[in-house]
Parts: structure tokens; C-alpha cells; sequence
């Protein structure tokens, strides 16, 4: 901003001094390690009048080399000009300004300058000089830099893990889907007796195919709601005994981990089934309905599978072997964790708890 030259009345004390080396501000500028100039906007072009040894050292310019020069001679080719314009605003309207902008040294060696100006007024309130602090903060920007970087690295590679793991469950699921189709084949083409048989084993590669969709469905790729999976596991299975049997779901929503969900609904699978086929065999399947209870306990930190009976209820339940020896079960049961327990007179409900500590939790519990 330019001084009124018609107004010589308006001198203040600051503008009197006649050797900037006599002004205190100067002396203690000059021995700062803070790179620092001054510049007087009532001069042409707002040239820099005083610099100090630090900003000298930081762009390696003798002093002569900058006396009398407007400060823009540090800008070079990779200089943002929205914010050199933004700096040239704001000494035109004699307004402090901090910017972080690419400088340049004599070398042409680049360097990230965090640049503070203020304007000095007199003291009848005229603008006589602005002072430029520079700090060199290379350093602290390349950092931000590296950063920057290893973050979109990072968000590239966790993208094409995504990809490759939607990729995976497709084929798996597609896989699935073959299997079920050569066990249906082979079950029409087979003994009827086995046919059963066929049916248990084509269950559990469909409750494996169940989870890979509900992933894929949800496009929840690390974990999916075990208390729909379980309402889906029961409706398969009713289909699978032709509706012998009808089953009574209470599930609570839970997202479970995938590396646990898998075990978890082979087990559940497993149980269900043999209290169906316990129920078939023995003519009572007509005559109740089996209820599966999936509680998540909260405050205890846990999990609850119950299988028996609808009639039930809480108490006691008839001895019978419902629930037979299952090498499958035992080994799932082991592998994540678990505790299952039948009813100690061999009745027919059995109860699977499972601790969080054993279960992976990749997504928020509900």
C-alpha cells in the first residue's frame, strides 16, 4: 500500500529513523535466528530494505544481491500462484498473512517456506513498513509427504486385498454351488437309502455357501450377521427333511467373524439336524416343533446357542439320545473355543457357549 507523499505531515518516529541499524527492532532481528526482513511498501514496488543473516544463510543470496528487490524473486516455476496472489492481496490491503509456499535459493535448490507478514504502522497509524518471518519446514512438509504416500500406498493395497477377497469368495461360492449340484445328481442317481446321507452332507456345504452370500450380499467382506445365518441354516433345513419338522428361531443380531462364523454354523447345522432326525426317527417330529435360541450376552461377554425342544421351556427336558456322539462337533467345538453341554439326564437340548476372547471380531457387535 502506498504512503500519501502529499502528506509529509503524517511522519511518524518509525519513519524518521535515518539508519534502520539504529532502530532496536533491527538490532534484535539482526542477531535472531529467525530468517527475517523488512520492506517498505511507500518504495516502488515494495522492496526489501533490511534482511538479517539468517535469511541470507536460508537462500544463500549476499545482501547486496537483495537490497532494493521485491521478495518475489524467490518464487520459481513449482510456486503455487494462488497463494502468491493470495500473499500479494493481503500486503495490498497492509493485513497480516501466513502461507506455506515452495521457495527457491540462489543454488535453485527448492525449499517449503512457512512465511508470516505484518505490517508495521507509526503512530498516528500509517502504514511504514510489513516484516517477513520465513521458516524452513522442508522437513516437517516431505514428512507429510512420506505420509500422504504410504497412505494412499496403503489404501491401494487394502482396495486390490478387497478386490482379491471378493474374487476368492465368488469362486469359493460358485465352487459350492457345483458341489451341491453333483451331490444332488448323485443322490437321484443313487440308493435311496442314502439319500439321508446326501441330504446331511449337502447341507453343510450349503451352509458354507449361506455365509460366502451373505458376505457378498451385504458386501460385508470380514464378517456377516450370525442371527440371519442361523435363520437361513433353519430354513434349509427344513427344507432338507422335506418340512418334517418345524423349527422355531429366536437369533439375536451378532457379526461375527468370518474365520469363526464358518465352525460356529457347521456346529449349529450339525446340532439341528440331529435333533430333526432324532425327532423323525422316533415319530415325534409331528407332534412339536424344535426351538433354537441364539443369545448374545453382553454383559457376560459371550455367546448362546440352545437346541430342544418348543415345549420345554427352560426347565428340565425327558432323557432320550438326542444329541449323539459327533466327531464333527467335538473337533469344531475344540477349534474355536467353545463349551458344549447336553442335558445330563441325555435329554434333548444341548447348549453351545462361546466367549468373545475366542471369537475374532472384526466388525462392531450390535
Amino acid at each position: 500500500m502506498a504512503a500519501d507523499k502529499d502528506a509529509p505531515q503524517n511522519r511518524s518516529v518509525v519513519q524518521a529513523q535515518p539508519n534502520l541499524e539504529l532502530w532496536p527492532f533491527v538490532a534484535v532481528v539482526q542477531a535472531s535466528h529467525t530468517p527475517t526482513i523488512l520492506t517498505d511498501p511507500r518504495l516502488p514496488d515494495n522492496p526489501i530494505i533490511f534482511a538479517n543473516d539468517a535469511f541470507l544463510r536460508l537462500t544463500g543470496y549476499r545482501r547486496d544481491e537483495i537490497l532494493g528487490r521485491n521478495c518475489r524473486f524467490l518464487s520459481g516455476p513449482e510456486t503455487d500462484r494462488e497463494i502468491s496472489n493470495a500473499v500479494r492481496n493481503a500486503v495490498e490491503e497492509a493485513r497480516a498473512v501466513s502461507m506455506r509456499l515452495l521457495n527457491y535459493r540462489k543454488d535453485g535448490s527448492a525449499f517449503w517456506n512457512q512465511l508470516h507478514i505484518s505490517p508495521i504502522f507509526d503512530e498516528v497509524g500509517m502504514l511504514a513498513y510489513f516484516v517477513g518471518y520465513q521458516h524452513d519446514v522442508t522437513a516437517e512438509v516431505e514428512a507429510e509427504q512420506s505420509l500422504h504416500a504410504a497412505r494412499r500406498e496403503l489404501e491401494e493395497r487394502l482396495a486390490e486385498r478387497e478386490r482379491l477377497i471378493i474374487e476368492i469368495h465368488h469362486r469359493v461360492r460358485n465352487n459350492l454351488q457345483t458341489i451341491v449340484g453333483l451331490l444332488n445328481l448323485q443322490m437321484r442317481r443313487g440308493d435311496p437309502g442314502l439319500r439321508q446321507q446326501f441330504n446331511l452332507v449337502t447341507q453343510r456345504v450349503r451352509v458354507l455357501g449361506s455365509i460366502h452370500e451373505q458376505l457378498e450380499r451385504f458386501n460385508q467382506w470380514t464378517a456377516i450377521d450370525f442371527g440371519r445365518h442361523l435363520e437361513e441354516t433353519c430354513g434349509m433345513l427344513t427344507t432338507a427333511f422335506e418340512e418334517q419338522v418345524a423349527i422355531q428361531v429366536e437369533a439375536d443380531s451378532f457379526m461375527c467373524d468370518i474365520q469363526a462364523a464358518v465352525p460356529l454354523g457347521l456346529i449349529a447345522n450339525e446340532l439341528i439336524a440331529a435333533r430333526i432326525d432324532h425327532g423323525i426317527r422316533n415319530g415325534s417330529a409331528e407332534h412339536g416343533a424344535i426351538r433354537v435360541v441364539f443369545r448374545h450376552h453382553r454383559r457376560n461377554g459371550m455367546i448362546e446357542l440352545v437346541v430342544g425342544d418348543a415345549a420345554e421351556g427352560n426347565g428340565p427336558t425327558a432323557a432320550g439320545p438326542t444329541f449323539p456322539p459327533n466327531d464333527i462337533v467335538d473337533v469344531l467345538v475344540e477349534q474355536i473355543g467353545a463349551e458344549l453341554t447336553v442335558d445330563p439326564a441325555g435329554g434333548s437340548k444341548v447348549r453351545l457357549t462361546v466367549p468373545y476372547s475366542a471369537i475374532d471380531q472384526r466388525s462392531d457387535m450390535r
